[in-house]
């Protein structure tokens, strides 16, 4: 029988790890380390409630065929989060808690670098295979509600009158000609989204396509918002994500009405719309 790690061996390993490594920072809030769900993606959490820090590791690190280092680079990273003051109480010293490499600065300080170095490389070559075979329950599942949610989607865009890809890649080209840019930087398609997705449109930058949400496609969906989200990521890729830049480069595009136009439907029917027309809602 598989002996699974338990939370006070968790514990155990957060106090050598701070005893080891962050012996000299500031204390705030008392720690306590606990097992949480089994992530694909998360492998660590820090929260703070009623004066009490919880630093969550992934469920599945419990197994013992998960190297001990992945655990550790895991409980390293979140205390390096704990003295920059998230979840302790501390005072903040950054205004966000990744940007810039402030938690591998952290940790290389602290001598402890090479912890997260040797967990990014297991986690790189055996994760993706270790988690499917730990979550096999879970994947199928996860499966059918995907297969569920394109059926949903596919008679939701079969719906007569409603807008085509076509008729997005139609409208990509004289707006980007209003840029000024030859060709268009990236491809539209639409967004099957979750209901976690809430953002009118997306950009993937490895597709090289602006995904807009799909129920943009009901023809009761004002044109100038389709036309807005694709120009706002134009505009983007002309001249940077700062926001007065952006507004520059629509209107020398001659967009300025169609973006007021737009970012007041937003403001007054978006929520509503989410609320009442997503294919995947049951209620």
């Amino acid at each position: 029988m598989t002996d699974f790690r338990t939370d006070a061996w968790l514990q155990a390993r957060l106090r050598t790890l701070w005893e080891t490594y962050f012996r000299d920072a500031e204390t705030g809030y008392p720690i306590h380390a606990r097992f949480g769900v089994r992530a694909r993606y998360r492998f660590g959490s820090i929260s703070a409630r009623q004066g009490v820090c919880l630093i969550r590791v992934n469920g599945l690190f419990a197994h013992p065929d998960v190297p001990e280092y992945v655990v550790d680079a895991t409980l390293a990273h979140e205390l390096a989060h704990y003295v920059h003051g998230y979840g302790s109480g501390l005072k903040k010293q950054h205004a966000h808690p990744h940007r810039g490499g402030v938690i591998e600065e952290e940790m290389a300080r602290r001598g402890c670098l090479f912890l997260e170095e040797r967990a990014e490389q297991w986690r790189r070559q055996q994760w993706q295979a270790f988690y499917a075979e730990q979550c096999r329950d879970r994947l199928a599942r996860s499966g059918e509600r995907r297969r569920r949610a394109e059926e949903r989607w596919q008679a939701y865009f079969a719906t007569p009158g409603f807008r085509s890809e076509a008729w997005l890649q139609e409208r990509l080209q004289p707006l980007s000609a209003a840029f000024g840019l030859t060709a268009p930087p990236f491809r539209v398609a639409w967004l099957r989204a979750t209901l976690r997705q809430k953002g009118v449109s997306y950009y993937f930058p490895r597709e090289k396509t602006v995904r807009l949400h799909g129920l943009l496609a009901d023809p009761r969906v004002p044109e100038a918002v389709l036309y807005y989200e694709i120009a706002y990521w134009l505009a983007y890729h002309q001249a940077g994500k700062e926001w007065e830049r952006i507004l520059t480069a629509m209107r020398k595009a001659g967009l300025s009405d169609t973006a007021q136009r737009a970012i007041s439907w937003r403001s007054r029917a978006w929520s509503r719309a989410l609320r009442s027309r997503h294919p995947l809602r049951t209620d």
